[in-house]
């Protein structure tokens, strides 16, 4: 071999050499200088006890018993299952996603939302409390900006901690359920007449006081504006002066394993209409719009 094929052998090994180590081991270790540590890497979902949240002062206490989340001093209505599934599921995440520092000034805290005007969050878990605050979500919205309440750095993780712990409601707004696929006999009463349908021979069939051949179809539209119809807001739970003793729409909606009757009052000024199931004490508001839905469905039945 030639002294100059010798030369280009040895510079050739070299650069194979000098991006091997620069692509893996210095790349390793460059990432790993520069990886924030997650100050909430010791979150364990499972030792968790209970979670405050402080919106703008309105403090909500979330508990957890036998794996179950409860509404703290909440005796009447329970946790929205929805919310209680998504908040396990950022629990599991929250201590494992690696976090990105955007600011280390303190002073720029404001411009994040994770000064004290940001939501406030404690989580206890085993004798151990941990502190931070929830400001705005990235321009993106899939992430959001946080920070500990007594340091100056403010971190970005990957997750929408806004939606998942700022709402407004824990409280579940579900009025009542059923699968309208299995209903095989529904009621509807007002004030002053009343009537039913009933599905025969896999067929709908109004029933008393008048028979009338029922479409399948304005059933199934009636069914699925009943099904979806959830509660907007939950009102001081005082019954005078909802109009629910009224009974200016009740249905009832019977089948395999299930009999549930829904009942609507009057409406507000705000277009919130009274509504509660026969099977619970428990008073919500729904819209008006919604209750003006489900009273032509019925209508158009006959």
């Amino acid at each position: 071999m030639s002294k100059k094929n010798l030369i280009l052998g040895i510079i050739l090994i070299a650069l194979v050499a000098f991006a091997w180590i620069w692509s893996g081991p210095l790349k390793d270790w460059k990432q790993t200088k520069s990886q924030e540590k997650n100050f909430l890497a010791s979150v364990a979902p499972a030792k968790i006890e209970k979670i405050i949240i402080d919106k703008s002062g309105v403090k909500t206490e979330l508990d957890k018993s036998g794996g179950s989340w409860a509404i703290s001093g909440e005796k009447k209505f329970g946790i929205d299952k929805i919310a209680a599934g998504a908040l396990d599921s950022a629990l599991a995440e929250i201590g494992t996603l690696p976090v990105e520092t955007v600011s280390a000034n303190a002073d720029k805290k404001s411009s994040f939302g994770t000064d004290d005007q940001g939501l406030k969050v404690e989580i206890s878990q085993a004798g151990t409390v941990f502190n931070f605050v929830v400001g705005k979500s990235t321009p993106d919205y899939a992430g959001t900006y946080f920070a500990q309440p007594d340091f100056g750095k403010t971190y970005q993780i990957a997750l929408d901690l806004n939606s998942i712990l700022g709402r407004a409601e824990w409280r579940d707004l579900t009025i009542f359920s059923f699968l309208k696929e299995r209903s095989e006999k529904i009621r509807f009463q007002y004030p002053n007449r009343q009537f039913t349908v009933e599905k025969v021979n896999n067929k709908w069939t109004g029933g008393k006081p008048n028979v009338f051949t029922a479409s399948s179809t304005k059933i199934d539209a009636m069914l699925s504006v009943l099904q979806n119809l959830a509660a907007v807001k939950i009102p001081m739970q005082t019954f005078a002066g909802t109009g629910l003793e009224k009974h200016n729409i009740i249905v009832q909606v019977a089948g395999a394993g299930f009999d549930n009757t829904i009942m609507i009052g009057d409406c507000t000024k705000d277009n919130l209409c009274y509504a509660k199931s026969a099977a619970s004490d428990n008073i919500y508001l729904i819209s008006k719009s919604d209750r003006d839905a489900l009273d032509k469905k019925i209508a158009d039945l006959k």
